[in-house]
């Protein structure tokens, strides 16, 4: 049976990330944070972001990484339209319809968002060895470039969509939503370490996917609470 939904229930899952959420956007946006992290992965000696073409960033975060996003998705489709046909799986039927609408709603959020903002990566920048000039997310964009592709973070929203998982639990399994909670944290940090080391983002790029792949899942658990929770 679904849990009722009380003024505890939207502290911790409204109010308290949004107000996390808007303290570090402001910290980023009023400090040169940005700036001084994204020095700490330029060589400016040699012009060129390190981590760039490196494996680990590369190949390991960024393209694997991505793999297994795009798996979990996957794995997550088969295993509803399975449960059409297979006794087992019907009892999750609606868990795992819910986890393929958050995460390509996440994905996709995050994906328009990029083409809409027009923000630049940090290796488009001039201080960089790019074109364009650094602006922060409250000031008009640059005119004399062409609009960028980098703000807010996709590849760090693969790994925060997973926070989906989270909600797809919390009124049946608590402890294996605690898994997903933590499995979203640790994976969307760590494409976001991979993305900022390779001068494709900014950290407050990574702050507003983390927030949006938040409240995405939030509003669609809200909306299928009750299916969830039926045994």
């Amino acid at each position: 049976m679904a849990e009722r939904i009380n003024r505890e229930f939207w502290i911790r899952h409204l109010a308290l990330p949004v107000a996390l959420f808007l303290v570090a956007a402001a910290a980023c946006e009023m400090s040169e944070i940005d700036i001084f992290l994204a020095d700490r992965y330029f060589d400016f000696s040699g012009g060129i972001w390190p981590a760039r073409e490196a494996w680990w960033a590369e190949w390991l975060i960024h393209k694997r990484g991505k793999d297994l996003i795009t798996a979990i998705a996957a794995g997550s489709l088969l295993a509803w339209l399975g449960s059409f046909g297979w006794q087992r799986l019907r009892p999750l039927r609606w868990h795992f319809l819910y986890l393929v609408l958050a995460i390509s709603l996440s994905a996709g959020t995050i994906s328009a968002l990029k083409k809409a903002t027009g923000r630049h990566c940090p290796w488009d920048l001039q201080r960089y060895g790019g074109s364009a000039p650094y602006t922060r997310l409250t000031e008009p964009l640059p005119q004399a470039c062409a609009p960028g592709n980098c703000f807010p973070a996709g590849h760090a929203s693969g790994g925060f969509s997973l926070f989906a998982g989270y909600f797809a639990w919390r009124d049946r399994r608590r402890k294996v939503a605690g898994y997903w909670l933590g499995a979203g944290a640790l994976l969307g940090s760590i494409y976001g370490y991979g993305q900022m080391a390779r001068g494709a983002h900014f950290l407050s790029h990574n702050i507003w996917t983390a927030i949006i792949c938040w409240l995405i899942p939030l509003a669609l658990y809200l909306a299928m609470r009750r299916l969830l929770a039926e045994l």
